[in-house]
């Protein structure tokens, strides 16, 4: 937009006008430096000449007379008015100027006339690209030092923005003129030229300006802030327009506009989160790889099986995600930097935009997948990871490790601020007052709940750390489980896919299907694993770590605050009681860490190398260790289990990673293990989760229980093969033994007890899943489906898939129950030859063996066993490694005889027949002396259940119909059990099973009288039984 020509040409002797002398002849004047020539007239021309470089206008019509490449708009009336002169002064630059912003027929002013192509510059007839052009032009003359040429281009800066200002307070001047779009055009430049100029309009309008002068400026403004809007709202986090975030950059630092900025980003309905994107920053936090819209499309990775395309793409949308991030960074850092008031807005904005998009995190929205109601209220997942990505740069400074010192003045009970306290005491986010905390309020002896404990006002550290973790709740959290899911539906897509024969009418939707799902899971995948924000994310979720454990072994506020302060040394366990601020820290806190440590095994990339060495994996086991396996700390099972969870994440290498971890973080992770200062606490926390999930006290579900073991078996399978953790098994186990009949249950006989609980369960699932998978196979290779129709032939597929995912689940989960049942009964056999359970484990061997080896094998035979992981016969193996182990036990070779259910003589001998098929050679002779004892004890009780048949009815246990031996009443329903029956009940809940009173062991009262009749009827029974065999003989 500036002169091509030099500049300067004018200063330098070129002809600038054309004068008339005495006789009429006329000469080209020169600016020469003459000594001779008076200086006033130097002045004059000099800066005229700068006038007409400057502005492209005279009042010489022979200015550009010998000049070929020249063009001015010559302003004719203002050369009349101010005849005979033609050079154009500082006193009539102002008039020059209006006129010529004002002059409508540009072209037919422009000399020479017969200049055939007009230089857009000189005919520009928009105010602002004119007058920003006008400003480039006198920015290049600030080489002159002499004074009366910088005082003139300090006059013609003024002049160019009084009249900017003018037209911007004025626009029905300049009728037809978007200035919106103008000033859009100026900051398009990008360079600092554009925003100096923007800010110095912006400043200039506010000095020229009266009270009314914010609101004008706002007027004029949000357009500008519109036509950006839009432009983004065109583009994608690919093809953002240069121009934009330098642009919002500018508004938000300057405190002028970063008002306007933000009120224009505050929503009119502010209780509907969805229109908190509807705004220029909103726009940018929209801009994502997913899509900002439920029905929106997935704009990249069309060849989502191409890795080396899916690769190239990734980076380049990470590399444009960065700097998105990076310049919000800015410009929230500089809003924040704004003064009280600006800052006190954008704190209030995000702490509302929060608020109002909870929705996002509940669960039942994340399960009613793309469509429900809160996909239509609330932002996208973009959204909320770009914004949460914004807000772990601003909490870099208080976590550049795991101790950070300024971590330790986070406020633990900034959750616990009821909303009418919020304004008073500095807090934004006011809607954690109603989240889940890591423990329940204390309750008042009316049953009214207690007031937490709260601070007089919060610092920016603690409101900046809460408002990161409920925004990695609702962003990363939600992702991270989208993904996880899409993962599965992905796995069972394509699972149906290979079921269906390539000419089925339905191969090429679901073919179509597969993709999308690929597609979506590459998208979702590479919006997490932005290589900068999990850096960042790393580093806070490791110094929360460190601030959760500090938080929980304190046991009183000091110096009249809640927050650390300094660190402490941590001994596990951690025996003092839980302090109150663990009553205001949301659960999400604790759950962000396990979401960023799953994810990590689930998606390998998302949790590096770097990650491990720079000390997120050490905090999180002390964290883990510390929650886990204290309900005093943590009140929700479901949470702790997610932490055994994490636990299993941070194994090294194991057989069913279907991606290894690099050899160096396996290795790292391997020494953690072995090293971590509070290890020998695993073994003890991670039982203590594994019952706590049965003994709630709250419904759980079969399959979200087992789901939650799952790691857990996994983690115990590592655990065993390291000496140090096995003698904690050990240890727990002697103790187990010493106290069987202790008032509370041990914990390792709880968690045996639910270890058989398990393997009953999922083993009896696993079978009749598979015998329903073959009847299914077997139709379909007889034809039978042929003939069906074409509806019910598809819903016979979906079924025999549902089977499959079902049977494998089960096979997979009973294939890890029993591997830990065979370990611990190597281990510690005593245990499970208690009468408390013996009956239980030798009844379920006998079952299931039956089962595998019996003349019903067959009936679970089916195509790919491998796709749904069966395995009879490494269990059947396993089942006799338990039989050997327990067989020298009398107990147990008697509980196995006593199975009317599943025991016969010939089980062993099915059993041995099968284990020279499968390779079980060396455990036939161990079986066939089990069989032996067996079957020698199954004669003698048989001889005693003819002696003792018939035994009145109030002799036998009202659950099990069994003959009492040592008979109790039950405090609270007063029915009489044996001892034996009741104690394995509260193994697995701790109640009166007749009217589900709380009950222990301690309060069951002996019944001595019944006990004493009990015996003396079968003494006399034995003794009866000579006599009656000598009066028949």
């Amino acid at each position: 937009m500036s002169n091509p020509n030099n500049p300067f040409a004018g200063l330098l002797g070129a002809s600038d006008g054309k004068s008339t002398n005495e006789n009429g002849s006329s000469n080209h004047e020169k600016i020469d430096m003459d000594v001779d020539q008076s200086q006033a007239e130097e002045k004059i021309k000099t800066i005229n000449n700068i006038v007409q470089n400057v502005f492209h206008f005279t009042i010489n019509a022979n200015a550009i007379e010998g000049q070929s490449d020249t063009q001015l708009v010559y302003l004719e009336e203002l050369a009349r008015a101010m005849n005979p002169r033609f050079y154009i002064d500082l006193e009539a630059l102002e008039q020059a100027l209006f006129e010529r912003l004002l002059l409508h027929d540009i072209q037919q002013c422009v000399i020479p006339k017969t200049s055939t192509v007009l230089k857009e510059h000189v005919i520009q007839n928009q105010v602002f690209p004119y007058l920003f052009s006008s400003m480039e032009n006198v920015l290049s003359f600030n080489q002159y030092d002499k004074s009366y040429i910088r005082s003139a281009l300090e006059k013609m800066k003024e002049l160019i923005f009084r009249n900017a200002v003018t037209a911007l307070k004025q626009p029905a001047l300049f009728e037809g003129q978007d200035f919106a779009s103008q000033l859009v055009e100026i900051l398009q430049h990008v360079g600092p030229q554009s925003h100096t100029f923007f800010n110095d309009l912006v400043n200039a309008f506010v000095e020229d300006g009266d009270k009314d002068c914010q609101l004008q400026l706002k007027e004029t403004m949000i357009p500008v802030l519109q036509k950006i809007h839009t432009d983004i709202h065109k583009s994608n986090i690919i093809n953002l327009p240069i121009y934009i975030l330098p642009s919002i950059q500018l508004f938000a630092s300057n405190s002028n506009l970063a008002q306007i900025l933000i009120e224009a980003c505050e929503p009119k309905i502010e209780t509907n989160g969805r229109l908190y994107q509807d705004s220029v920053i909103g726009a940018l936090l929209n801009l994502s790889v997913l899509p900002r819209t439920t029905t929106g499309v997935y704009d990249f990775f069309d060849n989502p099986m191409d890795q080396s395309a899916t690769s190239v793409t990734e980076t380049s949308i990470w590399n444009a995600s960065s700097h998105l991030t990076n310049n919000l960074h800015k410009i929230f850092l500089n809003l924040l930097k704004g003064g009280p008031q600006i800052k006190n807005r954008l704190l209030t904005w995000i702490g509302k935009c929060l608020k109002t998009n909870v929705a996002r995190g509940k669960l039942w929205n994340i399960q009613a997948g793309e469509m429900s109601a809160a996909t239509m209220t609330c932002v996208c997942d973009g959204f909320m990871i770009n914004l949460g990505a914004v807000l772990l740069q601003l909490c870099q400074p208080f976590c550049t490790k795991a101790d950070d010192p300024k971590s330790l003045k986070i406020d633990p009970t900034y959750g616990a601020v009821p909303p009418e306290e919020c304004a008073a005491k500095s807090v934004h986010l006011d809607c954690l007052h109603s989240e889940t905390c890591l423990l329940p309020a204390r309750e008042s002896e009316d049953g009214q709940p207690v007031k937490r404990p709260t601070s007089e006002s919060y610092n920016f550290v603690t409101e900046c750390f809460f408002m990161t973790q409920k925004c990695i709740d609702l962003g990363v959290r939600v992702c991270a489980e989208k993904l996880y899911r899409c993962g599965q539906e992905l796995g069972r897509a394509q699972r149906t896919l290979s079921d269906v024969s390539g000419s089925h009418r339905a191969v090429e939707p679901m073919r179509r299907r597969a993709l999308f799902l690929m597609t979506k899971f590459v998208s979702i995948r590479c919006a997490l694993l932005e290589p900068n924000m999990l850096n960042n994310l790393h580093r806070l979720q490791a110094m929360t770590c460190t601030w959760l454990v500090q938080v929980s072994a304190r046991t009183e506020a000091q110096a009249g605050s809640y927050a650390p302060c300094s660190l402490q040394t941590i001994r596990l366990p951690i025996t003092t009681p839980p302090p109150d601020t663990l009553r205001c820290i949301p659960e999400f806190v604790l759950e962000n860490t396990v979401v960023l440590i799953t994810m990590a095994r689930r998606t390998i990339s998302a949790l590096p190398d770097e990650a491990d060495i720079s000390g997120l994996l050490q905090p999180a086991l002390t964290l883990v260790l510390t929650f886990m396996g204290d309900s005093t700390r943590t009140y929700n099972p479901h949470l702790r289990a997610r932490l055994a969870e994490c636990l299993e994440a941070m194994l090294p290498n194991h057989p069913d990673d279907q991606q290894p971890l690099s050899n160096i973080a396996s290795f790292y992770r391997e020494q953690l293990f072995k090293e971590h200062q509070h290890r020998l606490q695993l073994v003890p926390c991670l039982l203590d989760v594994f019952v706590g999930i049965e003994m709630t006290g709250q419904s759980v579900q079969f399959e979200q229980k087992f789901n939650y073991r799952r790691p857990m078996y996994l983690v115990m399978d590592f655990l065993w093969d390291n000496e140090e953790h096995r003698e904690a098994f050990t240890r727990l186990a002697q103790e187990a033994e010493e106290n069987m009949e202790a008032v509370h249950p041990p914990l390792f006989l709880r968690f045996v007890n639910l270890l058989m609980n398990d393997a009953i369960f999922l083993l009896d699932e696993a079978l009749g899943n598979m015998a329903q998978i073959r009847t299914l196979q077997t139709a379909q290779e007889s034809g039978a489906w042929s003939n069906l129709p074409a509806q019910e032939r598809e819903q016979n597929f979906a079924n025999l898939s549902h089977v499959g995912t079902l049977a494998r689940f089960d096979n997979i989960l009973g294939r890890d129950t029993i591997r830990t049942l065979v370990r611990l009964t190597a281990h510690a056999p005593y245990v499970f030859c208690h009468p408390t359970l013996v009956e239980r484990i030798a009844s379920m061997l006998n079952y299931f063996l039956l089962h595998l080896v019996g003349p019903n094998k067959k009936n679970f035979k089916v195509k790919d066993m491998k796709e749904y992981e069966f395995e009879p016969a490494n269990t059947v193996l396993d089942i006799c490694r338990m039989y050997v182990e327990l067989g020298n036990n009398e107990r147990f070779c008697a509980a196995v005889s006593d199975d009317g259910r599943s025991y016969s003589p010939q089980l062993f001998t099915l059993a041995e027949a099968v284990l020279v098929r499968i390779g079980g050679g060396g455990l036939i002779s161990s079986l066939q002396e089990v069989a032996t004892r067996v079957s020698t004890i199954a004669e003698q009780r048989q001889r005693d259940e003819e002696i003792l048949a018939n035994a009145p009815e109030e002799f036998l246990d009202p659950i099990m119909s069994t003959l009492m031996l040592d008979p109790v009443i039950l405090p609270s329903s007063r029915t009489t059990v044996d001892r034996t029956t009741i104690a394995r009940h509260l193994l697995s809940d701790q109640s009166d099973p007749f009217n589900r009173s709380p009950l222990s062991m301690d309060q069951v009262k002996s019944n001595t009288e019944l006990k004493e009749r009990i015996h003396s009827w079968i003494t006399k029974q034995k003794q009866s039984i000579p006599e009656n065999r000598t009066s028949t003989s």
